[in-house]
């Protein structure tokens, strides 16, 4: 499991662990993960990977215009209305900040002692993170605008399940739990409270909500569900890749980062079929992130920092460096922000 004090190393556990579930799971073959059997609506995993033929040559950031900037052990990113909030670790517990474009901190919220273990989101006007405290769990709305906590929603009882990402959208905010209560807890935005605990699959590890589907991510059997909202009833599973687990809603479809095979797949929403998979690292990913924004999807990868998928063609346009070990990325019209926790960087890229 990750040690979330660990400096740099908080998700290398992530392949290295998904092939040892792997050996004790049914959905599983051979040393890695294997594809779980799909519903009628779900498309087959591309059996041979995509050829990285072609590929553009990695570009360093700073000399395509980007910024170094010195944030130490930043972590998860995401922005809301045009500022970047990042996560990051401190020895009295983590941190939620808003940086402004040149890494400093403009608002630092306390998590109570807790570290945020998952990818965070926005939505409902507020951005939502997780403070996983192992004894009290809760997740924490703050008001972009000022950086004011406007509730702390306790999930009393559970624990948050680390390397996910909370979900927000399709009326609710959700997040993933931890076993032995695995469960996707569904919170309501205008009383700020839970209001359902429904049980998931074992495997499950993820949650984004958008296109009129709730979604979630089971990186054992390589598989993308798709939840009716209002029941959390699942109506179709999607063969994605090995090691799908980080994900993005955006640009017209459901993008799944595979983390083994080193690729995203694009999931039409209409169909419930991957409609694409896009090579994105020479090897597998060791932790990575994904975002949609600026008009392309950014995949977080290890071969490099990130790489540049233009949802036009599905092909990889740009690649950015030096690699630089685990992190996360976020974006939008105006920017693409990647961080590199291991090296106490966040880097900025002008888009436009």
């Amino acid at each position: 499991m990750a040690v979330l004090s660990s400096r740099g190393g908080r998700r290398r556990w992530l392949v290295a662990g998904a092939v040892l579930a792997c050996l004790g799971s049914a959905g599983c073959s051979g040393a890695t993960d294997g594809p779980g059997k799909a519903s009628s609506s779900s498309s087959a995993v591309t059996t041979s990977a995509p050829s990285t033929k072609g590929w553009p040559p990695v570009s360093d950031l700073v000399g395509a215009g980007g910024t170094a900037l010195s944030v130490q052990d930043a972590d998860w990113m995401q922005v809301v209305e045009g500022h970047l909030w990042t996560a990051v670790s401190r020895p009295e517990g983590g941190v939620v900040q808003q940086l402004d474009d040149r890494g400093r901190p403009r608002t630092s919220i306390a998590n109570a002692g807790a570290e945020t273990c998952t990818a965070m989101d926005s939505g409902f006007g507020s951005l939502w993170a997780a403070a996983c405290d192992p004894t009290s769990a809760s997740v924490l709305r703050i008001d972009p605008s000022n950086g004011r906590v406007q509730a702390r929603v306790t999930l009393t009882g559970l624990q948050i399940l680390e390397e996910g990402s909370v979900a927000s959208g399709e009326g609710a905010v959700w997040v993933v739990t931890a076993p032995p209560q695995h469960q996707l807890v569904r919170i309501d935005p205008k009383s700020n409270t839970v209001v359902s605990r429904t049980a998931i699959p074992d495997g499950v590890v993820a949650a984004r909500a958008g296109l009129g589907g709730l979604w979630l991510t089971d990186p054992i059997r390589g598989e993308l569900l798709r939840l009716d909202p209002r029941t959390q009833k699942v109506v179709a599973k999607v063969a994605a890749g090995q090691g799908a687990r980080f994900f993005a809603v955006g640009a017209g479809a459901v993008w799944v980062q595979n983390n083994i095979d080193g690729t995203v797949s694009r999931i039409d929403p209409s169909t419930n079929a991957v409609v694409a998979t896009v090579k994105v690292d020479g090897g597998a990913v060791d932790g990575g992130d994904l975002a949609v924004g600026g008009g392309f999807v950014w995949a977080r990868v290890s071969d490099a920092l990130v790489a540049k998928i233009d949802p036009a063609t599905n092909e990889v346009v740009a690649r950015y460096g030096p690699a630089g070990g685990s992190g996360s990325v976020a974006a939008d019209d105006s920017a693409v922000w990647i961080s590199a926790h291991d090296l106490d960087v966040v880097y900025r890229l002008p888009l436009g």
